[in-house]
């Protein structure tokens, strides 16, 4: 394209018209209005001489057509990559009529102006200009949006760990209160309760330690504690709402517990994206703890171990039935000094069943005496650091004849009166060894139910299911061994202390052949010292510990 001025082309062909200058900005210093003819290689031939007549229909419409299809091209944006001028307006009007001028001429009128110069292509990036800025916000506004997502993720995660921390001890210690009596649930309640008690600064929280799940401020929380006969419907959630004591018949009682919280998330972010201004989202945690699988190895129970009275006949019970009353007696092997004695059975109990100390470290003192040992044996049994395990074979209790001065039955009874709460001060206990089991006496506290009382199957036979409330001090924890000669540990059992009906409290010390009622009530009191690994291969039950499931 090129430019005329209005006198036309000069005669040696050269453009009449200066470059027009530019201003900073790339604009038209001076606006003029100019005549524009087309180039050759536009692909168009000038309007000159054309042969229609100046004004002619003909003519008006192909300078009409022209300036139609040479205006986009003149209009454009785009640098001109030929030698056709580069235009800095961005639009080009239709002169006012008449369309042609005097010389038979397409008439443009240009808003800005023309630079007569060869085109030369501005540099990418004046093209580029500002590009940067665009991507610097788009970036910035991507990673705020990974961060705020970053921060609130990773603030649930904290408040899911903080909740389920404090589901799993809630849960543990809810489930060290399962034992089969009545009132065990009440316990494990009171249990939940203390891990959130907000009163004694040491609670279970959540939003780092900021809100208490018992009673939230700002954020609400919620908890339910559910219990369960089986393991199976506890993972489930399955008929839940077990409670009573252990049924004799059936054996069946509240195993396990499932604890579930839920709480309210502080997020800042997530909120925008689900649009939900006025609801904040919910994390929830359950934990499910209760009695773990049968253990090989058990510590700190009583070395009495006990032999099978059925003979092998029977692998669960060993002959025993559950909430029946027993007479358990010292072996006639290990009654020294005495004269040995086989009693008869106790009162309203129903039959007589030997035990036989074996041979481990007390629970304390270690340096005492024989009959020292003997003492702190009942009243504590055996030290946490002694193992007994399944299918292993034990050892009695070496050389008591003519190395203890009381009888042996009379020291263990002795021991067991402390779980009763009775002082050996008060009675035969007194003067054995020398009185020093009165100085022993102290370091072991009683059960908080002593049962001494008259219950509905006799004086002092109290059931351990609907009667028993206690800290299970009166619970031992024995081996049960096939035979006196051979000491194969079969498996572990459990039995109450019940109170001798010729006393007013406790067990009867003058017994020399070390006699005493039991209640038979399997293995339902969760052991604190054990392990469940082993090389033993138990399929009778027994009993185990409380662990999460």
């Amino acid at each position: 394209m090129r430019l005329a001025g209005a006198g036309g082309p000069k005669k040696n062909g050269s453009d009449r018209n200066a470059a027009i200058p530019l201003d900073r900005r790339g604009g038209c210093a001076i606006k003029k209005s100019c005549e524009a003819t087309l180039n050759a290689q536009t692909g168009w031939s000038e309007l000159n001489g054309v042969g229609e007549p100046a004004g002619s229909g003909k003519a008006v419409k192909r300078c009409t057509e022209t300036i139609r299809m040479v205006g986009p091209m003149l209009n454009s944006d785009h640098p001109v990559r030929s030698s056709q001028r580069i235009p800095s307006a961005t639009f080009l009007e239709v002169a006012s009529t008449p369309l042609l001028d005097k010389g038979n001429r397409c008439r443009f009128t240009m808003s800005s102006c023309l630079d007569n110069t060869p085109a030369t292509a501005p540099p990418a990036s004046a093209l580029q200009r500002g590009a940067a800025t665009v991507y610097f916000v788009l970036f910035t506004i991507v990673i705020l949006g990974f961060i705020a997502l970053a921060t609130d993720v990773g603030r649930m995660y904290l408040i899911q760990g903080e909740l389920q921390n404090a589901a799993d001890a809630a849960a543990l210690a809810a489930a060290l209160q399962l034992n089969g009596t009545t009132n065990a649930l009440t316990h494990a309640g009171d249990s939940v309760t203390a891990s959130f008690d907000s009163t004694t600064g040491n609670d279970n929280r959540f939003n780092l330690r900021q809100n208490s799940i018992e009673i939230p401020a700002g954020l609400l929380a919620s908890r339910e504690t559910t219990y369960f006969a089986n393991r199976d419907e506890a993972v489930g959630n399955l008929n839940g709402g077990q409670a009573g004591g252990v049924d004799w018949d059936s054996g069946i009682y509240p195993k396990y517990v499932r604890v579930q919280i839920t709480a309210q998330a502080p997020v800042l972010f997530a909120q925008l994206l689900t649009r939900i201004t006025d609801q904040l989202p919910s994390i929830t945690a359950s934990a499910i703890a209760g009695l773990s699988s049968p253990m090989c190895s058990v510590c700190g129970i009583e070395p009495l171990a006990i032999v099978d009275p059925s003979q092998g006949t029977d692998v669960i019970h060993f002959g025993f039935t559950l909430g029946q009353f027993y007479t358990f007696y010292l072996d006639r092997s290990q009654q020294t000094p005495n004269a040995p004695v086989t009693p008869t059975a106790l009162q309203d109990t129903l039959g007589v069943v030997p035990y036989l100390v074996l041979n481990h470290l007390p629970g304390t003192g270690a340096e005492l005496d024989i009959d020292g040992q003997m003492f702190v044996m009942g009243a504590n049994g055996i030290s946490r650091s002694e193992n007994v395990t399944a299918e292993t074979v034990e050892v009695a209790y070496p050389d008591l004849a003519g190395n203890v001065t009381a009888p042996v039955g009379q020291d263990i009874l002795c021991g067991l009166n402390t779980r009763f709460g009775v002082d050996p001060a008060e009675n035969a206990c007194s003067t054995l060894d020398s009185g020093e089991f009165a100085a022993l006496s102290p370091l072991f506290g009683a059960d908080s139910d002593i049962g001494a009382d008259t219950y509905a199957a006799g004086v002092g036979l109290q059931d351990y299911a609907t009667e028993y409330d206690g800290s299970t001090r009166r619970v031992i924890t024995v081996p049960v061994i096939d035979a006196i000669d051979t000491l194969n540990v079969l498996g572990f059992r459990q039995f109450l202390l019940e109170m001798s009906s010729t006393v007013t409290q406790g067990l009867d010390p003058s017994l020399t052949s070390g006699a005493f009622r039991i209640q038979y009530i399997g293995t339902v009191v969760p052991l604190r010292c054990g392990g469940i690994a082993g090389v033993c291969t138990i399929t009778n039950g027994g009993v185990g510990r409380v662990v999460l499931h």
